[in-house]
């Protein structure tokens, strides 16, 4: 079994790795650090087969852990695990196996065990070709079409995206809110958010997405998190702790 070491500033991440890495199983946390420091002082303990590295935490970046457990030469596999993607060329620049944005699906996570395995018994760096493929299989996926097609009435009813208030979980169901009602979707909300502009909708919350042009105001929570108030609706959409730094950086909130 791969054993796992799990580096985040933000304990809400750590322990979202560490939920999905635990529905998967094939692997091992072995310890969680919050910062670079610990992670070196970790990793010289533990030994973990594989690093899961968040890349923006304070006083050493995820890039400068990784640069030194290459100098240093320790023999082990370092996932990169961030909000953005331009840090991408420099995650493999230091020899990184992958690279995760958040929020993270498990259907994602699983792709990046099997490469994990698969890549245990024989290392190679990935070259620039193979590093473009991968960038733009994590990278959101805009909308290539402006329309979607819901359930209503038992009849299948075509809406624009653009008019998608917010997306939810309702009896393990995804249903879509505009304007004009509620609708119906076979798509999960994993799908769905491929389907959507990630410049305009934000995967709030497990159970949410929503579109950044509705939101009328935000509320500030408990333990760092946020309501949202959207126009059109009285509904009020949660902001987790895992997605609530993305959302400050979104939203230009000090």
């Amino acid at each position: 079994m791969l054993k796992c070491l799990i580096v985040d500033d933000e304990r809400p991440a750590r322990e979202e790795i560490l939920y999905i890495l635990k529905e998967i199983g094939k692997v091992e946390v072995v310890g969680e650090a919050s910062h670079g420091v610990e992670a070196l002082e970790l990793i010289e303990k533990l030994k973990p087969d594989v690093v899961f590295l968040d890349i923006q935490m304070p006083q050493m970046s995820g890039i400068e852990v990784a640069k030194r457990i290459v100098d240093q030469g320790y023999d082990l596999m370092i996932i990169f695990v961030t909000a953005y993607d331009q840090f991408a060329i420099e995650a493999f620049e230091v020899n990184a196996i992958d690279y995760l944005l958040k929020p993270i699906s498990e259907d994602r996570l699983k792709k990046t065990i099997q490469k994990i395995i698969s890549h245990k018994s024989e290392r190679e760096d990935l070259s620039y070709d193979k590093l473009s493929r991968l960038i733009e299989d994590i990278r959101p996926t805009k909308a290539s079409s402006p329309w979607i097609s819901v359930y209503y009435n038992n009849k299948l009813i075509p809406i624009e995206i653009k008019d998608i208030i917010y997306a939810t979980i309702e009896d393990k169901n995804t249903v879509i809110i505009t304007e004009k009602g509620k609708y119906g979707t076979n798509y999960t909300l994993n799908d769905l958010m491929e389907k959507l502009d990630p410049q305009i909708f934000f995967r709030s919350h497990k159970s949410y997405i929503i579109n950044l042009k509705y939101i009328e105001s935000i509320e500030p929570w408990f333990h760092s998190t946020y309501n949202i108030n959207l126009k059109s609706v009285k509904d009020t959409i949660p902001v987790s702790r895992s997605c609530s730094k993305k959302f400050r950086e979104i939203m230009n909130i000090e």
